[in-house]
C-alpha cells in the first residue's frame, strides 16, 4: 500500500493524465488497490471536496480549452471528455461557468477555471501528508472526558499515553457521544501555575449534562480558528509526538509571515479531532484547531523585537550534565544547536537527567530548570557545545551522559525576545550591550551558555515569539 502522500500525488497525476479517458473514482479505486467509498473519504479530508466533482471540474476546464483552441464542434468535444449527449455538456459546463459553450466562443468571457491540483515537499512526511492553515469558524461544542495537569515540557509526550489510557479504559462509559469514532483532545494553559497545562482527551456529546462521575465535561465556544490536517499511514508511530512538532512548525511560519491577517489569542485553548477509524484498514485523519483573532493596530505585540532586559545574577556551584558535540565553526552552529534541542524533546532526552533528582531545580536559582547549551569556540574552525541541565552538586551522571562542574560563578544575562529563527542570532550583540552596562564577560571563561525557559522559548506567543537567555560568566 502506498504512503499517503504517494497515494494521494498518483491519483492526481493520475486524473490529469485520464481527462479524455473515462477517469472515475472507480478506475482510481482499482488502480491503486483501495475502496472506492475510502477514496473518497481520504480525498474529501485532504482537498476539501470530493473528488467526483473536481474530476468534473477538471474535465470541464480542459473542454473549456479545447473549445477556444480547436474548430471542433460541441458534440465531439463532448464525447471526448465522456459526454455522451451534448445537452448534457452544455448543461453541466453552464452549471460551471455561467454560460453555454457557444456562449463562450461567441463573447470570449474570461472564465474561472479549477485549475490542477498539487502536492509539494512542504507537505509530505515520512508516513503522512500535513496540510494548512486554513481560517474556519468552529460552532461550540461539548465533549466528556478525562482533565490532566501536565508540565508544559512533557506535551509532545505525555498525551500519547493519556489518550491510549482514555481509549482502553474510559470512553466506553461516556453515554450520548455524537461520533464515538471521532477523538477529540482539549489543551491549553491551566492558569494555575506557567510550567503546567492541562490536556483532556475526550467525545463529544449533545448536550454538557448527565457527566459520569470522575469524568469532566469542557464546552468549546464559537470561535475563529486556524485549523491544521495530517493524513497517516495505519502503521505510523507516535503519531502526537512527529505529528505535533511538525505541526509547531507550521504554526511559527503561519505566525512568522508578516503578510498574514490573523494572530493567536492570548490564552488560547486548542483541539484536536482525531478519527480513530481506520478507513479501509490504512489511514488515520486528524485535524487541529487553534483559536485565531484578526490583526489589528491595538493588539499588535506590546514589547519591541530584540533584547527586552538584561541583569546579574548569581549562580550557585552547580554540574552540569548532558553530551557534547562537534561542530565546523560557522553562522549555522546556532541552528545546529536548536535543532538538537528539538530532537532531544522529542526523544526524552532530558528525561534520565531530570530523574536523577528530586529537588526543585528553580529553587537552586533562577532559570534552574531550564534545558542549557554550553558553548566555547576551540578554534578558527571548530565549535564545542553541550546540550543538557545544570543539576545539584554531585548528582548521579546517567549511562551515556558527561558532565562538568562549575564553582559558585555571577552571571550577565541578555534576554532576547524575537521569532525562532531569528532569536539565536544574538550573541555578538548580547556581549555588546552588557558590555556597555558595565558587565564585561569574564576573558578567561571559555564557556557561555543559552537557557532556553520552557515556558518562555518553547511556548510561542501569540505574534510567534519567544525569550531566549543569553548568559555569561563575569
Amino acid at each position: 500500500m502506498l504512503k499517503p502522500y504517494d497515494l494521494l500525488d498518483g491519483v492526481l497525476n493520475e486524473i490529469e493524465k485520464g481527462l479524455k479517458e473515462g477517469v472515475d473514482e472507480n478506475t482510481l479505486a482499482d488502480k491503486f488497490a483501495i475502496s472506492s467509498v475510502h477514496l473518497r473519504r481520504l480525498f474529501k479530508f485532504a482537498f476539501g471536496r470530493p473528488i467526483g466533482a473536481y474530476i468534473r471540474s477538471r474535465k470541464l476546464a480542459a473542454s473549456a480549452e479545447d473549445l477556444l483552441l480547436t474548430g471542433m464542434n460541441v458534440l465531439d468535444i463532448a464525447m471526448e471528455y465522456g459526454l455522451e449527449y451534448e445537452q448534457t455538456y452544455i448543461r453541466a459546463f453552464k452549471r460551471e461557468f455561467g454560460l453555454t459553450p457557444g456562449e463562450l466562443r461567441k463573447t470570449g468571457q474570461i472564465l474561472k477555471i479549477t485549475p490542477p491540483l498539487q502536492l509539494f515537499d512542504t507537505n509530505k512526511l515520512a508516513n503522512g501528508v500535513f496540510f494548512g492553515p486554513e481560517i474556519v469558524i468552529v460552532p461550540q461544542f461539548h465533549v466528556v472526558g478525562k482533565r490532566h495537569k501536565m508540565p508544559f515540557r512533557y506535551e509532545l509526550t505525555l498525551p500519547s499515553y493519556f489518550v491510549n489510557q482514555f481509549m482502553a479504559e474510559d470512553k466506553a462509559h461516556i453515554p450520548n457521544a455524537v461520533n464515538p469514532d471521532v477523538l477529540i483532545t482539549i489543551s491549553g494553559d491551566d492558569g494555575s501555575n506557567e510550567d503546567y497545562c492541562f490536556f483532556m482527551p475526550a467525545v463529544q456529546v449533545k448536550t454538557p449534562d448527565n457527566v459520569p462521575r470522575g469524568y469532566d465535561c469542557y464546552t468549546f465556544p464559537t470561535s475563529l480558528c486556524a485549523k491544521f490536517r495530517f493524513i497517516g499511514s495505519d502503521d505510523t508511530e507516535d503519531l502526537n509526538m512527529y505529528i505535533a512538532d511538525r505541526m509547531f512548525r507550521a504554526i511559527d511560519d503561519f505566525l512568522n509571515d508578516e503578510n498574514q491577517k490573523y494572530i493567536m489569542e492570548q490564552k488560547r485553548i486548542t483541539f484536536d479531532r482525531f478519527d480513530t477509524s481506520k478507513y479501509g484498514g490504512h489511514f488515520k485523519f486528524w485535524e487541529w484547531h487553534s483559536p485565531v483573532i484578526i490583526k489589528t493596530k491595538s493588539n499588535a505585540p506590546g514589547n519591541p523585537t530584540g533584547i527586552i532586559k538584561t541583569y546579574q545574577q548569581e549562580m550557585p556551584a552547580l554540574r552540569f550534565i548532558g553530551k557534547k558535540h562537534f561542530e565546523p565553526a560557522n553562522e549555522f552552529i546556532f541552528d545546529k544547536i536548536l535543532a538538537g534541542f528539538d530532537k532531544w524533546r522529542l526523544n526524552n532526552t532530558f528525561d534520565a537527567i531530570e530523574k536523577n533528582t528530586d529537588k526543585d531545580l528553580k529553587k537552586l536559582y533562577e532559570g534552574g530548570n531550564a534545558y542549557i547549551s554550553l558553548i566555547r569556540k576551540i578554534n578558527n574552525e571548530l565549535f564545542e557545545y553541550w546540550l543538557g541541565m545544570f543539576m545539584p552538586k554531585g548528582t548521579a551522571v546517567p549511562k551515556g551522559y558527561e558532565m562538568m562542574n562549575f564553582p559558585k560563578s555571577r552571571l550577565g544575562v541578555c534576554s532576547v525576545y524575537d521569532k525562532r529563527k531569528t532569536i539565536i542570532k544574538y550573541d555578538s550583540d548580547c556581549r555588546k550591550k552588557l558590555a556597555e552596562e558595565g558587565i564585561q564577560a569574564d576573558a578567561a571563561a571559555k564557556w557561555f551558555f543559552l537557557r532556553f525557559n520552557w515556558h518562555n522559548f518553547f511556548e510561542i506567543d501569540r505574534y510567534g515569539k519567544s525569550i531566549l537567555e543569553y548568559c555569561y560568566f563575569f
